[in-house]
């Protein structure tokens, strides 16, 4: 990527990853009501380009002595670059947090904790995702699959159950090329930690508080109505030339459900939402 990025990069899936972790302190701190974390986050998994990402989170407060040490990391031995502060500072706001959190989790392997300063460091490599949380499984790679269909949700759950050793997650949202998933950290029911699923499990920020406590057990998906569901969503919405988008399996307003989106190739969009077990709750017909 060129150093001078301005508005109009191409984002990254760290960058949109790591937006979606300012988003995560921005609800937690109740700048954000439920229903524009979700549009935010939504929007952030598929934006394009910084410009776009930096518009999602400017209007947040960020502790000022964060996003002074976050700048001096991502600009030291650097000329400075163009473009929307936020964006430009986001992957260094998340290696500053990651390495705060190594260090008051008091990790026992003095290797790992003496290591979380080099990364912070080390400003003219591209930012990585944070380190895995001590004691994490080893990550799962594989090969690509589309996890908009039911073979690619069947085979994500089986991958999931093995990293995880069970099937339970806070939120999921499944794309064509990789999935979102937030499960509670383990020993610490109060916070969550959020994965992004691309040829193995990466985690895409630190642990952060839980705003709801309800989790969702994949396991509970009706996958052959599902299927049929898929079929004929693009009909339900009135969009016969559409293809899937999403499949968004999540807790709004205490109530599970799961959100099939449908994308148009002229932009229009709608959804159908149903229980975990199939059946239609409601269905959001595409603009004319």
């Amino acid at each position: 990527m060129s150093e001078q990025a301005s508005s109009s990069t191409r984002a990254r899936d760290i960058d949109r990853a790591q937006t979606c972790g300012l988003l995560d302190a921005g609800y937690g701190e109740g700048q954000l009501d439920p229903t524009e974390y979700e549009s935010r986050t939504n929007a952030a998994m598929k934006a394009k380009t910084l410009g776009e990402l930096d518009a999602l989170v400017s209007d947040l407060q960020i502790p000022a002595h964060l996003v002074e040490t976050a700048l001096r990391s991502a600009t030291a031995g650097r000329r400075p670059r163009r473009g929307p502060v936020i964006a430009a500072a986001v992957a260094a706001i998340a290696i500053v947090i990651g390495a705060v959190f190594f260090v008051t989790r008091g990790d026992d392997e003095a290797g790992r904790t003496a290591a979380a300063p080099e990364v912070v460091a080390a400003a003219e490599e591209p930012a990585p995702l944070p380190a895995p949380i001590p004691g994490e499984p080893d990550a799962i790679v594989i090969d690509p699959i589309d996890t908009t269909t039911v073979e690619g949700i069947r085979a994500f759950i089986d991958r999931y159950r093995v990293k995880f050793g069970d099937t339970v997650v806070d939120r999921a949202i499944f794309y064509p090329d990789r999935v979102d998933v937030t499960r509670a950290v383990d020993g610490a029911p109060h916070l969550y930690q959020r994965y992004i699923f691309m040829n193995g499990f990466k985690p895409s920020m630190t642990p952060s508080p839980r705003a709801d406590p309800r989790s969702i057990d994949l396991a509970a998906i009706d996958l052959d109505r599902l299927a049929a569901n898929l079929a004929a969503a693009p009909d339900r919405v009135q969009l016969s030339t559409g293809g899937i988008s999403d499949v968004d399996v999540r807790s709004t307003g205490g109530e599970l459900e799961l959100v099939i989106g449908v994308d148009s190739p002229d932009k229009r969009s709608g959804s159908v939402h149903t229980t975990l077990g199939g059946d239609e709750i409601s269905v959001r017909i595409a603009d004319k």
